[in-house]
């Protein structure tokens, strides 16, 4: 909408000014720095600041509000909201192209020879699509799930949360190619053949790792493989309603809960890396998340509760006038 595009393209006179008062130099250029000013903008929320209600209306009304939370759109808007309060633009995944596989990749073409695809280029085409958001030249991988919803009270009155994490492509035939059998792999699909959820994985692809006696060799692709695709922190917004929770995770830490999982506690393994959906790896990002915890790894939470968003004087008068004028100007030249 007309008055969205407004509102979006002045969100950096905001963003400009709580980054000064964050006592940051500038964009955030990584996690810290992100941490910083997702924590001075909480405390600027609770304090009932202006322009932080402001911040705190938008992100309401366009992302954690159940009447628009579970909508597709929310993820991109959320996305252009970021990008807008920073001075950036969203990412534009249709302009990209192909990185250059790296030479460890491209050793493991020899599987493929005579066949009409490549482990390397399979890779960096999914190296292509990690990067939802960057602000210069910091890359985030920026997911938007519904969280717990909470009113305006605090209570939660729902208990309903999306616990999977789609982190984007990874190429399944990539990662098996000469690990198990070119006849098994051949019958395994992305969606209902084989790969559609936990016990499916356990059952197709890591225990006949295990009968095989291949788990190291697995355990090794597996490290370079996602080393090589996934290299952006991982940030988990989830949309609570009046609440809104942002889960950050360093790319270190995310990496490496997924191998020591594989590692020390490949039993439970297929409860973290669960499913493939249109050859997007979906995670259970509430187990990850129990893991990295109990691997004692490095991550950040900061929960922003919303509910005095209606209680700043400066703002409902903005409102009111925005909609007078609105309302003036229309009926004056219609």
């Amino acid at each position: 909408m007309i008055l969205d595009s407004l509102l979006f393209s002045n969100l950096d006179i905001i963003g400009k000014k709580l980054l000064q008062e964050a006592g940051l130099k500038g964009t955030p250029r990584n996690i810290y720095e992100m941490k910083i000013f997702l924590e001075y903008l909480n405390t600027s929320i609770t304090s009932n600041d202006f322009k932080s209600i402001v911040i705190a209306n938008i992100l309401f009304s366009f992302v954690s509000d159940i009447k628009v939370r579970d909508r597709n759109t929310t993820a991109r808007t959320f996305e252009d909201f970021f990008s807008a309060l920073f001075g950036e633009e969203s990412t534009d995944a249709s302009s990209r192209i192909n990185p250059e596989p790296a030479d460890d990749i491209q050793k493991f073409d020899y599987l493929c020879n005579g066949l009409d695809w490549k482990i390397s280029t399979d890779l960096a085409g999914n190296k292509r699509e990690k990067t939802d958001l960057f602000i210069k030249d910091y890359g985030i991988s920026l997911k938007t799930l519904k969280g717990q919803v909470y009113n305006i009270d605090g209570t939660i009155v729902d208990n309903d949360v999306n616990s999977e994490l789609n982190i984007g492509s990874l190429s399944y035939r990539a990662l098996l190619k000469g690990i198990i059998s070119d006849e098994k792999l051949n019958t395994l699909s992305d969606r209902k053949s084989g790969l559609g959820s936990a016990r499916q994985l356990r059952d197709n692809i890591f225990n006949p790792i295990l009968e095989l006696g291949k788990q190291n060799e697995f355990y090794e692709r597996l490290n370079l493989f996602m080393n090589y695709v996934y290299e952006d922190d991982v940030y988990i917004v989830l949309k609570s309603h009046y609440r809104i929770d942002f889960i950050l995770i360093p790319n270190k830490t995310f990496l490496t809960a997924i191998y020591k999982i594989y590692k020390e506690k490949e039993n439970t393994f297929e409860k973290v890396f669960y499913r493939w959906e249109n050859n997007n790896l979906r995670l259970n990002w509430i187990v990850l998340l129990r893991y990295i915890r109990e691997f004692d790894l490095e991550y950040f939470r900061i929960n922003i509760n919303l509910n005095n968003i209606n209680k700043n004087p400066d703002f409902n008068l903005m409102k009111d006038v925005l909609e007078n004028d609105i309302r003036n100007y229309l009926e004056k030249n219609i």
